[in-house]
């Protein structure tokens, strides 16, 4: 018993297992790529959470004295130990000196890194933004027959596209200017998706491609891709207000702006090139450019004619490039049609509905992809909290897999923080395929985050969550979430403050209404949800007392906040459908109607613990305040009161990206030839 105490504390390897402890060595030439030395450094403070105490880093093996964690890549790897062929392959292998983390490239080497902190030190990778830290070791043993081989990934590409963004800008906003979100909250971000063995980002919504942040991506191994907005990486929402922006009649400015795009990058950066054409801010290219016929077959024309363009520019620039197409909104339609077909050598990239439905219709094929959503800024869709069903997730997915629709899978994740139980489940199924199944992941989620009394109830309590929402239309994705709460109370509060108490005449005279004609049934399917929150706060509240303490925190910012934003905001729907309905008793339903409201934001306010504090500070997109404001507004005129000044009636939030975009200064698309 003494010989294996001593062992354990000089770290050491005998025939049975290698000790390793505080005083165990990093061994790593600093002539490996920056982007694993960077992991390393992660792996090193990994290793302090665990241990109390940062390994030392030497060069070679030599200098380690005694067994060490050995990162090779293209160094330093141990007699004895193949390294990986397959791209972002790696392999995790016990060898005489310690233990090789050992890929077959640049990113197998820091999924290894990360892969044997996960593994063996108990790091998750979403261990930032989960607050979920390590338990403490005093000696790590491994079986000296140890030799973990890992495969490359099922989809070829895997990434985040950072978008909408108002809640990370917020709460960390770079001072000075220049990322608009800090880059250590970038860094954050890119962490988290290396951990989780992305390979690419777009890291931010209407950037330009010479940003900081975009550099620091590049610098952490990822490969840099576009939205379906920005093509070639041009930003769009800052195109010069005095030029026309028209590739019919003006196609010089458009071609000079995807050029000096396409030069704003570094030589050395990996990219991933989006072609296509879209127009100003998110929306179709007609909106700005009314010189092509208003056909299909004349729209598809202009697309295709566009794509040639940008893909004769990027190889101008750069050998051997990749292209992709994202066939968002409008596009769909013209590829279903058969009228817009791309060129040889791009990736057609199937949208999904902005709730995990993919767009594809059936016809999603071999060597194509998936642009997903866990979160979606579209009047509807959920913002701040999870709402895209797990099993929905498993479903379209697994369809694209088994069609062998695995070249590229962009996730769309918004603010990070508020999704990561399904943000976690799209990037397994990127890694792992088919094999991915719903209810295992969400049992294995559960015990991970809460512990395993907590996960005999919290599976029930996230089925019945995803179930509970209020249905306003026939389609499963029409469901309410965090948008839709908020901007269909808004249309009727901005009635209730204009006097139009009949939805029928008001929704006529307000014809931008047309979408959202189920207003009708709010009262109907905002009481049939509630029932459906009373059961899901039941499991939450028999859950919450089986939560190990160290987790609680996350518990209230995960479970019970998003279960309260979502239960009041229904509550605060519902009454003030009720006032529209009843105008005798509006005073009565609009002062509850507040009140729900003002817990909705209390629940905000009780997910801003510690490190997140002020992070829904600055909601913009959903706008929780505005729908109070409007809410008090609407109650004081009720109540034969002068409404409080300065409280706008229109139910759309200002657009967000004139504040977001406020870093950018007067800085346009450069659209001169050079």
């Amino acid at each position: 018993m003494r010989l294996a105490c001593l062992l354990a504390a000089c770290g050491v390897m005998s025939a049975q297992e290698i000790v390793l402890n505080r005083s165990t060595a990093i061994v790593l030439d600093q002539r490996e790529p920056g982007a694993v030395r960077r992991a390393a450094q992660d792996l090193a403070s990994d290793w302090e959470k665990v241990f109390g105490a940062k390994p030392r880093t030497v060069g070679t093996l030599m200098e380690a004295k005694g067994p060490a964690l050995i990162v090779s890549c293209q160094y330093n790897l141990p007699q004895g130990v193949a390294r990986p062929v397959a791209a972002e392959a790696f392999r995790i292998t016990a060898a005489r000196p310690g233990v090789a983390l050992a890929g077959a490239d640049m990113r197998g080497t820091i999924y290894a890194i990360y892969e044997f902190s996960q593994r063996y030190l108990g790091v998750d990778p979403f261990y930032y933004w989960t607050d979920h830290m390590p338990a403490k070791q005093t000696a790590l043993r491994l079986a000296a027959s140890t030799n973990v081989e890992v495969p490359s990934p099922v989809f070829r590409y895997r990434g985040w596209f950072i978008n909408d963004e108002d809640l990370l800008t917020g709460w960390t906003p770079a001072t000075p200017g220049g990322t608009g979100i800090a880059l250590q909250t970038w860094d954050r971000v890119f962490e988290a998706l290396l951990r989780l063995r992305g390979n690419m980002v777009v890291p931010g919504t209407f950037i330009f491609s010479d940003e900081p942040q975009v550099r620091a991506a590049s610098e952490r191994g990822l490969v840099i891709t576009q939205h379906h907005i920005e093509v070639l990486g041009t930003n769009t929402w800052r195109w010069p207000v005095d030029q026309p922006y028209s590739f019919a009649q003006q196609p010089q400015l458009l071609i000079n702006a995807w050029r000096n795009s396409v030069q704003g990058y570094l030589p050395q950066q990996e990219l991933l090139w989006t072609v296509g054409y879209r127009g100003r801010h998110d929306r179709a290219f007609w909106e700005d450019d009314k010189s092509i016929a208003p056909t299909d077959e004349a729209r598809a024309q202009a697309i295709r004619a566009a794509i040639d363009k940008q893909m004769e520019l990027v190889r101008a620039e750069r050998k051997s490039p990749y292209f992709l197409m994202n066939a968002w909104m409008e596009s769909v339609p013209f590829i279903r049609k058969g009228l817009l077909k791309l060129p040889d050598g791009v990736t057609l990239v199937w949208p999904d509905n902005g709730h995990g439905v993919i767009r594809d219709e059936g016809t999603i094929a071999k060597g194509q992809g998936v642009y997903y959503h866990t979160a979606m800024h579209n009047s509807l869709a959920n913002q701040l909290t999870e709402m895209v069903p797990p099993e929905r997730i498993e479903r379209e997915l697994g369809r694209a897999v088994r069609a062998g629709a695995t070249e590229y899978l962009l996730v769309n994740v918004s603010d990070v923080r508020p999704y990561p139980l399904t943000t976690r489940a799209v990037m397994e199924i990127g890694v792992r395929g088919a094999d991915w199944k719903a209810d295992e992941y969400l049992t294995r989620w559960c015990k991970q985050e809460f512990g395993e009394k907590a996960a005999a109830v919290l599976p029930d309590y996230y089925r019945a969550y995803f179930s509970a929402p209020g249905r306003y239309g026939k389609a499963e994705h029409q469901t309410l979430a965090d948008n839709a709460y908020h901007n269909f109370a808004r249309m009727l509060l901005a009635g209730l403050m204009e006097g139009d108490t009949k939805l029928a005449e008001a929704l006529k005279r307000r014809p931008n209404w047309v979408p959202y004609l189920d207003l009708e049934n709010a009262e109907r399917y905002t009481s049939e949800a509630a029932a459906r929150w009373a059961v899901a706060e039941d499991l939450a509240k028999k859950a919450a007392p089986l939560v190990p303490a160290a987790r609680r925190q996350f518990f209230q910012s995960h479970v019970m906040t998003q279960l309260d934003i979502h239960q009041h905001s229904n509550a605060a729907l519902r009454l003030t459908a009720e006032a529209w309905g009843d105008w005798a008793h509006a005073a009565e339903k609009l002062a509850l109607a507040v009140e729900e409201l003002q817990k909705v934001l209390a629940a905000m306010k009780a997910a801003e613990y510690g490190q997140w504090a002020g992070f829904y500070k600055e909601d913009r997109f959903v706008d929780v305040k505005k729908t109070l404001a409007m809410a008090e507004a609407a109650l004081a005129k009720a109540q034969g009161k002068p409404m409080p000044a300065g409280v706008s009636s229109a139910p759309y939030v200002v657009d967000p990206y004139f504040w977001l975009k406020e870093y950018q200064d007067k800085r346009w698309v450069d659209v001169s030839a050079h």
